[in-house]
């Protein structure tokens, strides 16, 4: 049985390495397009850019959990916790994708500020954590930084750069971690709805396009779709607000391995601004 566990993972690897790192969720853009906007941030958006964290306003607390092509194997979670303080916000993020026989961890301490009305800016330390039952484990520390830019109250734009130094995975493996590049837009077509893109260069393989729409037509409800170009991914998604706690069904598909299902739920101390 666990050879055959550690051949489905190795044939999913296969097919989804040279597009992306194998941890990121298949609906992780789902997380990303809020980040480029005014009315639209959460907590979770600062796992995609970690500047987003500066529009946070209240207490918050995150968790995502996804079925990658309905393989229990290549389940993925995701945990967030952001405070805001008078000095800036910091966010704790932790991330696990695998099962016993082979897995995948990351956790983060992150902080972002704004400077002013115009720039937004972050960073987090990483320590990123690959495991493989049999034949031990291997880590690296890295780190990330972000800025957002509110071009105007409609157009945000923003970049963010992961592991640029390409950290090394343990001292004996030669391995190194990726970096992942990302410049975005963001644009606000009115209060209901925005448009984002995003072009994303991960080291060693072709450059990305995320294209995504969010459409807000009520407070409570909302949903979100998009595609990213390269893997070939489609996604969409659908939330519901109710007083201070948020439930979201998400869901991407693959046209070679199919769908993954997930869920998201957003819990938020404390009364929001207004819009």
């Amino acid at each position: 049985m666990r050879i055959a566990n550690l051949a489905v993972m190795m044939l999913v690897w296969i097919q989804v390495a040279a597009a992306q790192q194998i941890r990121t969720p298949v609906s992780a853009p789902y997380l990303s397009s809020g980040a480029y906007s005014h009315r639209f941030p959460d907590v979770l958006n600062s796992t995609s850019h970690i500047a987003s964290l500066a529009a946070l306003n209240n207490f918050s607390a995150g968790i995502l959990s996804e079925r990658r092509f309905m393989l229990k194997e290549t389940a993925m979670h995701t945990a967030v916790i952001g405070i805001p303080t008078a000095s800036g916000n910091f966010v704790c993020k932790a991330h696990y994708f695998g099962y016993n026989a082979y897995n995948e961890s990351e956790i983060s301490l992150g902080y972002a500020r704004k400077l002013n009305d115009r720039v937004d800016i972050g960073a987090a330390f990483n320590y990123y954590n690959i495991r493989i039952s049999n034949y031990g484990s291997a880590g690296s520390v890295n780190f990330e930084i972000g800025s957002i830019f509110h071009i105007t109250q409609q157009l945000h734009a923003g970049v963010q750069v992961y592991n640029p130094l390409q950290s090394r995975l343990g001292k004996n493996t030669g391995e190194k971690l990726a970096a992942v590049y990302k410049a975005g837009l963001g644009y606000e077509i009115s209060e209901s709805l925005l448009f984002t893109l995003e072009v994303i260069k991960q080291s060693n393989t072709a450059t990305g396009v995320h294209l995504g729409l969010q459409y807000k037509p009520i407070k409570q409800l909302f949903a979100r779709t998009g595609y990213i170009t390269g893997n070939n991914i489609l996604y969409a998604g659908a939330g519901y607000q109710y007083k201070q706690m948020r439930l979201d069904m998400t869901a991407g598909f693959h046209q070679r391995l199919g769908f993954s299902p997930g869920i998201l739920l957003l819990y938020e101390y404390g009364k929001k601004k207004p819009e």
